[in-house]
């Protein structure tokens, strides 16, 4: 067999396939290939000795309408950090998703689902509020739009928070945006998620879980403004646990102000882990520490936790390609799946993670991209790395 890649001496993590051991990772065109007993030959042999070779990183909550919004990044500046998948997290709506679509969605290597935010204007920038009073849907439109790119929007966006929706009325909207998704999913056949941002939420966190389905997104699960989801005696809230029984996804999605050190600390001492850990990143963070950096320095936030390697990069990896629908083509490196390949380093280093509240979680443990492949084709190589 004739190979494009071939990366040695690596330790695979991937937790799709539950493998963790040191093997060789064989790439043809864009894809993963099972080399067998074949012989192969290749004149590009990366050698990984020393470092983690796991699935492309999917970071499953992102703002990355570039030049459409005032906190879109854009998309491939991503792949540096280990990135080959994303999801952005309903920064345009009805109005404005087409172009969306087409400026940042088609141009980009990194692959990207989207949310559409229930608000025709999406999240435009941080300024300007969005208003997701119900009688405001565009319902029409937001069919229209969901209908034409069903391979695309994963779900309808509504953020509840202080400020944002009327405090009285704050669990009314979020069961118009589910019976919304209800409605369209009942008319087009999909199967529209809804993804409700719950920092300093007017209400508790459990009875913002109650009114979500299974399948539904609960994001930034570990804020710590306000409600959130660990009670006064150090419990999770029982609203939480009902909900994650039910099916429903609790996203850690960090951001610069949806993440409390004290919160994270307190849940996963209860054994809560995040079905998945994201970034938010947008533009007023992006690369700059120490609260949101990337989504690598976020994925080795919770090592310093104390979760486990594997479990982490499953939150990174094969948890959101499922919730993606793309199970077994991205987030793996099983055979058949597209060449999305993170080398990784996993340096010793001591730096500062801090929250909203500028608590400081003391950290020793980086993860440090060295390559990233997409789709069979090299993107990023540290200068240092592959010599």
């Amino acid at each position: 067999m004739k190979a494009d890649y071939v990366i040695k001496n690596g330790r695979v993590i991937d937790p799709l396939t539950n493998t963790d051991k040191v093997q060789d990772v064989v790439i043809c065109n864009n894809r993963i290939v099972d080399a067998g007993s074949e012989e192969i030959t290749c004149g590009h042999v990366i050698d990984a000795q020393g470092c983690i070779v796991a699935p492309g990183l999917i970071d499953f909550h992102t703002h990355i309408y570039y030049e459409g919004s005032g906190i879109g990044i854009k998309p491939d500046m991503m792949i540096p950090q280990g990135t080959t998948a994303a999801v952005d997290a309903g920064t345009s709506g009805a109005a404005n998703f087409m172009a969306f679509y087409r400026s940042s969605v088609v141009p980009s290597l990194v692959k990207i689902k989207s949310f559409l935010t229930v608000y025709s204007g999406g999240q435009l920038d941080p300024k300007l509020c969005e208003d997701f009073t119900p009688a405001l849907y565009n319902y029409d439109r937001i069919v229209r739009v969901v209908d034409m790119y069903r391979h695309n929007i994963l779900g309808l966006k509504i953020r509840i928070s202080k400020g944002v929706v009327p405090e009285d009325k704050g669990l009314d909207y979020l069961k118009a945006a589910v019976e919304l998704a209800d409605k369209i999913n009942n008319q087009l056949g999909t199967k529209l998620a809804v993804c409700v941002h719950t920092t300093n939420s007017p209400m508790t966190a459990g009875e913002l879980a109650e009114c979500l389905r299974p399948g539904d997104i609960f994001c930034h699960c570990f804020q710590g403004s306000g409600n959130n989801m660990v009670l006064g005696d150090g419990s999770i809230d029982q609203g939480v646990l009902e909900a994650r029984k039910r099916g429903v996804i609790f996203d850690a999605a960090n951001g610069k102000g949806n993440f409390g050190v004290a919160t994270a600390k307190k849940a996963l001492a209860k054994g809560f882990l995040p079905d998945i850990i994201s970034s938010d990143l947008t533009n007023d963070k992006f690369n700059m520490p120490p609260y949101d950096k990337n989504l690598v320095t976020v994925l080795s936030k919770y090592l310093t936790l104390g979760m486990d390697l594997k479990a982490v990069l499953k939150a990174a990896t094969a948890t959101p390609a499922r919730l993606m629908g793309m199970e077994g083509q991205i987030g793996t490196l099983k055979p058949g799946a597209y060449a999305d390949v993170v080398v990784l380093r996993e340096k010793q280093i001591n730096f500062i993670h801090k929250d909203f509240k500028d608590d400081a979680l003391e950290a020793n443990t980086l993860l440090v991209p060295q390559m990233t492949i997409c789709s069979g084709e090299i993107q990023f190589c540290q200068n240092d790395f592959w010599l």
